[in-house]
């Protein structure tokens, strides 16, 4: 088991030094100046020279390309990313303070997901028949339905209708508990109901089709009584397929949460995504960038031990 942790981990250091070099080739194979488009306002004024000279020197464009590498890499392995242009904050500091803030709004999202769309699915692949096409039609509804739609709704329902809950904003964990996870909550579940329904949705179809295998049949026909069998046996046969749709929904949750923390006014890290892509902070872009992808592939090695513990063939 050690070996293929440590074969996955070493698969997932490779594939954060091909992102980190993407990353840094874009800015570079990009047609124009970057530091010109990050003076341009929009407006046909042109930046002054010694501005587009400024800023080149601050991003480091006027060394040699090779030295910029060498530079950027050694810059993210150290913590290094930077100074935010419009704040001039540091940009690690920066995505210090959002990103706990998205992990646990997404974390909170997960846990609401996993914990109803699991049992949700293998009920409906048990019990079949109505409650089984009821499934199917919510889940459906669940998946088709706009995050921002169902955040107003809620909003208008929970805060402004009955008052029970309030309508967005923040609170530090550390100066009011209770009030950090009022605020959490409706934003948790708005981003949660669509993902409940693709967990519900995956499992329903695993379980279904594993409740037809052959194997199935003999257990029952050994006199293991159908609970049984189905709890000890399909469910967790019928996880593997779970376990990668819920590995991937985390991963895209993280660069998805910007419109709900725009209609919950939850400063998270994507709201300071769009904050910087609307003032060219390329800096704070650049790394927040690497901050997400660094992190999903964090979450897919995380996954490929899960199945290595659910299913030993995998490490095979």
């Amino acid at each position: 088991m050690l070996g293929y942790i440590l074969r996955r981990v070493a698969v997932g250091i490779g594939l954060v030094y091909l992102v980190l070099t993407l990353i840094f080739l874009a800015l570079h194979l990009v047609p124009g100046d970057p530091a010109l488009l990050l003076l341009s306002q929009g407006d046909g004024a042109s930046a002054t020279p010694e501005a587009v000279e400024r800023v080149r020197e601050q991003l480091g464009l006027n060394q040699p390309l090779l030295v910029q590498y060498w530079d950027f890499l050694s810059g993210v392995v150290t913590g290094d990313l930077g100074q935010s242009f419009r704040t001039s904050q540091d940009v690690a500091a920066a995505i210090g303070e959002r990103l706990p803030r998205t992990l646990e709004l997404v974390g909170l999202a997960t846990l609401i997901a996993v914990v109803l769309g699991i049992p949700w699915g293998a009920w409906a692949a048990r019990r079949g028949g109505l409650v089984d096409s009821t499934t199917t039609t919510l889940t459906s509804i669940g998946v088709a339905l706009p995050v921002f739609v169902f955040g107003s709704v809620l909003i208008l329902f929970f805060s402004l209708k009955l008052a029970w809950l309030p309508a967005g904003g923040f609170a530090s964990m550390g100066e009011d508990p209770g009030r950090h996870l009022q605020l959490l909550v409706l934003p948790a579940i708005a981003l949660a109901v669509g993902f409940t329904s693709v967990i519900a949705r995956m499992t329903r179809s695993a379980v279904q089709e594993m409740l037809h295998a052959d194997w199935v049949r003999t257990a029952r026909s050994l006199g293991l009584s159908r609970r049984r069998v189905f709890r000890r046996y399909v469910l967790r046969n019928s996880l593997n397929p779970v376990v990668t749709v819920i590995g991937l929904g985390v991963g895209t949750l993280l660069g998805s949460t910007v419109l709900v923390e725009r209609v919950f006014n939850y400063p998270g890290l994507s709201s300071l995504l769009v904050d910087a892509v609307t003032a060219r902070d390329y800096p704070v872009v650049q790394g927040v960038v690497i901050t997400i992808a660094v992190l999903f592939i964090a979450i897919n090695i995380v996954v490929d031990v899960i199945y290595g513990v659910l299913d030993p063939r995998v490490r095979r």
